[in-house]
């Protein structure tokens, strides 16, 4: 007679251990290491191993406002003159001003005082267009390896100094660079550097720009 074979115990479903979702690392996007193609320097600048943390021309409150100003000043007087002088139409008060002194000696003032003006208007465009150059030729730029000065238009000179060797940088504003929002930031060297303690002058946000070299040279074990 056979015997009755019993039935196992069928297992029991397990249910599949909980899988944990990956933890995403965020990436490193800190104020001091911002990832930057260069716009203002040369590409080939940049070496493989080094970050841009700032790239930046003297302010234009620094360069302009004094030849923009007499320029536009000039061009006043030079029209009232000359709306006296040529009967265009008159610009207020100057023009009349202009006619009420008189031809004193059987000279027209108004045609002396439009040449004078004419002359000056010129000479401030040549004024405003130096400054321009001078604000457009130099940009200034930290990376996590170097302090760097690009000069020059058309062609490019470029001076540097290893952030191993920065030794300090100074920070100097007056009353109107301090509510303009920039300032002269002079970089001390260990070693001789034609551009150790050179005044920069007309920095935007000089203060960021030391608290990134600091930085930077912290990180390099200073």
């Amino acid at each position: 007679m056979a015997t009755p074979v019993a039935n196992p115990t069928p297992a029991l479903p397990t249910s599949p251990a909980p899988v944990s979702d990956p933890v995403a690392v965020p990436r490193d996007t800190r104020a001091d290491e911002p990832i930057q193609t260069p716009r203002l320097l040369r590409a080939s600048v940049m070496s493989p191993n080094e970050t841009l943390l700032r790239e930046t021309r003297a302010t234009k409150w620094y360069y302009l406002p004094g030849p923009v100003f007499a320029t536009l000043f000039f061009a006043v007087l030079a029209y009232a003159a000359g709306a006296a002088y040529f009967s265009w139409p008159a610009f207020p008060y100057l023009t009349q001003w202009i006619l009420n002194v008189g031809t004193p000696g059987g000279l027209r003032v108004s045609e002396y005082l439009a040449l004078f003006f004419g002359v000056a208007v010129w000479l401030s465009l040549l004024w405003l267009l130096i400054r321009y150059g001078a604000w457009v030729r130099n940009v200034y730029a930290v990376t996590t390896s170097r302090v760097i000065i690009q000069r020059g238009i058309f062609s490019r000179q470029l001076d540097e100094i290893p952030i191993s060797q920065v030794r300090a940088v100074q920070i100097n504003q007056g009353l109107i660079e301090r509510l303009l929002g920039f300032g002269t930031v002079r970089v001390t060297s260990e070693q001789l550097n034609p551009i150790a303690n050179e005044a920069w002058r007309g920095i935007p946000q000089p203060f960021e720009f030391q608290r990134l070299i600091n930085g930077a040279a912290g990180k390099q074990g200073r």
